[in-house]
């Protein structure tokens, strides 16, 4: 299994076919004849046409780092093939294999028939097939080369997560303290990403409790709102982060500012529709500014779906220390019982 996909994607190059055309086409001039004589001659149009194909192979040998899509996690996967289909992504890359193996029987052809031609000219018109099928080639990939960049960007911008590792899913609509949460509990510099349907950033922090790290994930713009309000895309990546947590925070927001408690609820039912009853902690958040009636009201809704609740201000730090060792003893519970992969 690879363990990082998106910093992998974001350091492997993935050229488009207009770099290569144009690396050719740069190289190619600058290539000299030692004598006016023929064999050197010669010797200039073999050197032209193994300049031409090599430039090639070497701008496709990121076709050997691909990973194929089983060694990647399922969450990468659906969320990316929200962009690309992961089957159009290695359908492409196959593609691009056959072509090059082509590329390499070519070469060795051209080679041949320019080593052999009776005359300069003719030796000139085997090198000027040879290199312009070369490149025409090169043009006619220019759509698997964009499927494959398309998927590496896909990949690279996910927020990179360690699945060997507990995670804790942060979820609430919005004002809710989802990123104020990861904020308040990484030890470390917060990591800024995003997901593919959505513009909104996404904060992938990290605490040690016992010498063991937690990742502490917010979702804006994923669980933040009810099913029924989401499209199709929205829903297929709300699928795709079932594969996410060991444990899911959900934050109602008690103040008198925020969101209602009916519609905080909707979203709750969301999130254990999603992951389950079983992977959910509430906390009623800004407790410290609370609307009793709905701090009441949030407390009966999580007790009649089987949900213990705390109490929890952010601001002030109340409640804080109680809720993360829940969620630690929840983690490591549930990541201990996960199948190895």
């Amino acid at each position: 299994m690879l363990k990082d996909p998106p910093n992998y994607f974001r350091h492997l190059h993935v050229p488009t076919a207009d770099e290569i055309v144009k690396k050719v086409l740069k190289r190619y001039p600058e290539l000299k004849p030692k004598s006016k004589r023929p064999k050197h001659i010669i010797e200039l149009e073999i050197n032209r046409v193994n300049l031409t194909y090599q430039i090639i192979i070497d701008k496709l040998s990121f076709l050997d780092k691909l990973p194929k899509p089983e060694s990647m996690h399922p969450f990468y996967l659906e969320l990316a093939s929200l962009t690309v289909p992961y089957q159009k992504y290695w359908a492409a890359a196959s593609g691009l294999k056959r072509l090059r193996e082509k590329l390499k029987e070519m070469w060795e052809d051209y080679r041949a028939l320019v080593r052999a031609a009776v005359s300069l000219e003719e030796a000139a018109r085997f090198r000027r097939e040879a290199v312009g099928r070369a490149l025409s080639m090169v043009r006619r990939s220019r759509g698997a080369l964009s499927t494959i960049r398309e998927f590496k960007y896909a990949v690279a911008s996910l927020p990179s997560v360690d699945f060997e590792e507990p995670r804790i899913v942060v979820a609430g609509m919005p004002s809710s303290g989802k990123s104020s949460f990861v904020k308040a509990v990484s030890t470390a510099e917060v990591e800024v990403a995003s997901y593919p349907f959505t513009t909104k950033q996404v904060h992938l922090g990290h605490f040690e409790r016992g010498g063991r790290r937690f990742q502490v994930v917010d979702t804006p713009g994923i669980l933040d709102r009810p099913w029924d309000s989401l499209n199709e895309i929205e829903r297929k990546a709300v699928i795709a982060i079932r594969h996410l947590p060991n444990v899911l925070l959900f934050l109602y927001d008690v103040s008198e500012e925020g969101y209602g408690v009916e519609e905080q609820t909707e979203v709750l039912d969301n999130v254990i529709n999603v992951v389950g009853k079983e992977k959910v902690v509430v906390a009623l958040n800004k407790i410290d500014v609370a609307n009793e009636r709905k701090v009441e009201l949030a407390e009966e809704e999580a007790s009649r779906r089987g949900l213990r609740t705390f109490k929890l201000s952010l601001k002030t730090g109340e409640g804080l220390e109680e809720l993360l060792e829940e969620l630690v003893r929840r983690a490591e519970e549930d990541l201990s019982a996960a199948p190895k992969p």
